[in-house]
């Protein structure tokens, strides 16, 4: 899974797979047995979209900013978010 590029300011993904257990976005379906958007996987403690390279390969206007891949979560509510050292 290639970042793109961070908006000045924002912080790095930590790829915890918490937004997608929010919700999904609009490429996405909810999982009521997971509990979470039925794109999602995780590699070890990584998580990633099923989908990333099909949604980057649309036209930026179908997809830009939603979902927000490796945008940053800034959520004070994520409990998930490590700690930057």
């Amino acid at each position: 899974m290639k970042p793109l590029p961070l908006y000045p300011g924002a912080k790095p993904c930590q790829r915890s797979g918490w937004c997608c257990e929010q919700g999904p976005c609009g490429f996405g379906t909810w999982d009521a047995e997971h509990k979470r958007c039925a794109e999602l996987v995780y590699e070890g403690a990584q998580a990633s979209c099923r989908r990333y390279e099909e949604i980057l390969a649309m036209p930026e206007s179908r997809w830009w900013m939603s979902p927000a891949f490796g945008a940053g979560c800034c959520s004070p509510l994520n409990p998930k978010r490590r700690k930057e050292g």
